[in-house]
């Protein structure tokens, strides 16, 4: 049990240090406003992470087969990360460093919901890494190795959401204006190509 425990920690760390979306909004909002803003991003994209572990688990990946739910997810994903990057832009612009904003009506925490379950390509990867992994430790898995799995998981997500947290909120007080402006373009053009690269994967190599 603790090989496949620990092989999850050790998935669940590669995965989450892989650069993306997520970790790009965390460092945009954590530069200004300090670990508990990066925190709540990183925390809310684990909820929806283990949210499509659950659906992955309970057998409904007929949502990958439903062309039309995969186009809808992917609508929103793109859609959110674009506006997310347009709020980038907006933030290069500003002479003076001051704490970037949620989006309108959502916590951090809420943006990281959104990011992670507006993706549909969650499914692919619960069903094929996840499984596989699983797989090749246990011969013949049950309900209560799946759980020790995303037990491991989800606590490897916890370790490197909140050292990555961290680390972002100490760089804060390196942090300059021009710095931030370079940094806010950065993430903005980020954001924008994982928002592209979202259309693509669904609508052409999808």
């Amino acid at each position: 049990m603790y090989r496949l425990f620990l092989a999850a920690v050790i998935l669940s760390l590669i995965f989450c240090a892989t650069p993306g979306a997520v970790n790009t909004q965390a460092l945009r909002v954590g530069v200004t406003g300090g670990f508990r803003r990066a925190f709540g991003v990183e925390m809310g994209s684990i909820v929806g992470d283990m949210s499509w572990a659950v659906i992955a688990l309970a057998g409904l990946a007929v949502i990958w087969d439903n062309l039309t739910a995969r186009i809808f997810l992917a609508m929103i994903g793109a859609a959110f990360l674009i506006y997310l990057a347009y709020q980038g832009f907006q933030d290069a612009r500003k002479k003076e460093i001051s704490e970037v904003n949620a989006p309108k009506g959502h916590t951090d925490f809420v943006t990281g919901v959104i990011m992670s379950f507006a993706n549909p390509f969650q499914i692919p990867f619960w069903i094929g890494i996840g499984s596989s992994s699983i797989a090749v430790i246990m011969s013949d898995p049950g309900l209560t190795d799946f759980a020790i799995f995303y037990m491991g998981y989800l606590f490897g997500a916890v370790i490197w959401g909140t050292a990555y947290s961290a680390l972002v909120g100490y760089g804060k007080r390196y942090i300059t204006p021009k710095l931030f402006r370079a940094l806010s373009v950065i993430c903005a053009l980020v954001l924008l190509f994982f928002a592209f690269n979202l259309l693509y994967s669904t609508f052409i190599s999808g």
